[in-house]
């Protein structure tokens, strides 16, 4: 494994909206072998509040399913479960296909071409299987050093999924070895990580990717979207909730109030799920509290700009247990 450079990005594997893969043998090693010969593919939420756990859902994802998905920049995806000849193909394979939570599992990325894979250790993604399509659910970003796995080589992630410690407030998951991601429900879930091949015909090369994934249940219950310990009180006021929190991330920055007002008429909402709302704060305090209420205002503080990191020009929205709400943000006194 050699690093090439550093930069600071979002992750690649989970940037964006849904595109296909296309299987392009030409993808292959040059004069000699296919890195990923004949195995390409084409690419109930609990509502808001609900702590009750559930059982695991029976979706499976079908064969043909959209994925990575948001990718405009893959020409193939090779599934482990479709790899006929391991010793000779380059592919991602895992320790177990099942497990129960909290749990653990090994995923092991073998080279056995003849040249170079282009990629970035950091940079993998999990993504789960939820309302008929696959969802991504970490990491929210990756540090963006260019790496590479040799002829022969192999790097392997250890990944420890949990379902519990639901009061956390903030959840963070990268590395390149040693990985936790926290919370998650029982289900199907899907390891992936990218990247292109040294002197490959398709070029620019980083527009034109292959992604190595492996597919593997999780067994144990739906997740409940619970508020967090940042909250320090709350308060209704009519049909609005506000809710108090202290800010994960430190105190000091500007007092500041992010509104969640329900909208069925909102454009474009964000559809998401709970193992996604659980890392984006303080979207989820508001949702874990909006059963019920028109409006909810979760008062805080945040470093960021504009406030939250919220473009109200954009007309921010998000569907969570099929309701919509708009997304705001206001300065208030300290």
């Amino acid at each position: 494994m050699h690093r090439r450079r550093f930069l600071a990005g979002v992750a690649g594997l989970g940037a964006f909206g849904v595109a296909g893969c296309i299987d392009d043998t030409s993808a292959g090693a040059p004069g000699g072998t296919d890195p990923t010969d004949g195995v390409s593919t084409p690419t109930g939420t609990d509502g808001p509040g609900t702590p009750t756990m559930t059982a695991t859902p029976p979706e499976t994802p079908p064969h043909d399913a959209p994925f990575p998905p948001g990718r405009e920049d893959v020409d193939r995806v090779v599934w482990y479960r479709e790899v006929s000849d391991p010793a000779g193909t380059t592919h991602l394979s895992y320790s177990t296909s099942s497990l129960s939570l909290p749990g653990e599992i090994s995923l092991t990325l073998q080279n056995n071409a003849d040249r170079q894979f282009m990629t970035n250790f950091y940079d993998w993604a999990l993504y789960r299987w939820e309302g008929g399509r696959w969802r991504h659910v970490a990491p929210l970003f990756v540090n963006q050093p260019l790496m590479t796995l040799e002829p022969g080589e192999s790097h392997t992630w250890t990944v420890t999924l949990g379902d519990e410690n639901l009061e956390t407030p903030a959840f963070r998951a990268s590395g390149t070895h040693e990985v936790t991601v926290e919370p998650v429900g029982g289900g199907q879930y899907a390891f992936a990580v990218d990247g292109w091949w040294e002197n490959q015909d398709e070029t620019p090369a980083h527009e034109h990717k292959a992604v190595y994934a492996a597919r593997f249940e999780a067994e144990g219950s739906q997740l409940p979207l619970v508020p967090s310990s940042a909250v320090t009180a709350t308060r209704r006021e009519g049909d609005t909730v506000v809710v108090e929190a202290e800010n994960p991330r430190g105190s000091d920055g500007t007092p500041a109030t992010y509104i969640l007002t329900r909208d069925d008429a909102a454009p474009g909402p964000r559809e998401l799920v709970t193992e996604q709302v659980y890392r984006e704060w303080p979207l989820r305090e508001a949702l874990a509290h909006a059963d019920g209420a028109s409006e909810v205002r979760v008062e805080t503080t945040t470093g960021i700009t504009p406030l939250f990191g919220v473009h109200e020009e954009d007309n921010p929205a998000v569907t969570y247990g099929g309701e919509t709400f708009r997304i705001g943000a206001e300065e208030r006194e300290g």
